[in-house]
């Protein structure tokens, strides 16, 4: 019985971190744009891609990130659930996790007892190495929720 609530529990999560993927977190980059133009969008070297989501159900956070390199690129993510507090994001715990031969990374996580009234969102951070060298630092940040 026990096996077969993990596997339900596992299926609810990834059901819930695609289904998010809609309201995916704005893509940020941790370095200065020098793009042409005076075009404002995120250049990266290594990154393919990185989001961040998040939902709550009753007093449970199930939180999501996804980080994808192209080849030839190591990529390490750590997942943050932060709360607002005064008006800034208190760090509440963080999963983290590096690249696979699939140049990709995800995180499925829950965490329980969240306070009620309290604003939260998943901050993901990847850091991308090339051949041991530090490349690129890069963001994600889910949309806020209240619990």
């Amino acid at each position: 019985m026990k096996r077969s609530m993990n596997s339900i529990f596992l299926l609810f999560i990834s059901v819930v971190i695609f289904a998010s993927a809609s309201v995916v977190g704005q893509v940020e980059a941790a370095e200065d744009d020098h793009s042409p133009l005076g075009q404002n969008s995120p250049q990266y070297t290594g990154t393919r891609l990185i989001q961040a989501s998040l939902n709550i159900f009753g007093g449970t956070a199930y939180c999501g990130s996804t980080l994808e390199v192209y080849p030839g690129y190591t990529g390490y993510l750590t997942m943050y659930l932060q709360r607002k507090s005064s008006g800034s994001w208190i760090n509440v715990t963080s999963w983290s996790g590096s690249t696979s031969s699939l140049n990709k990374v995800s995180l499925a996580e829950s965490y329980a007892n969240l306070i009620t009234g309290t604003t939260y969102r998943v901050q993901a951070v990847g850091r991308v190495y090339q051949n041991g060298n530090f490349v690129e630092q890069v963001s994600a940040t889910s949309p806020e929720r209240t619990r």
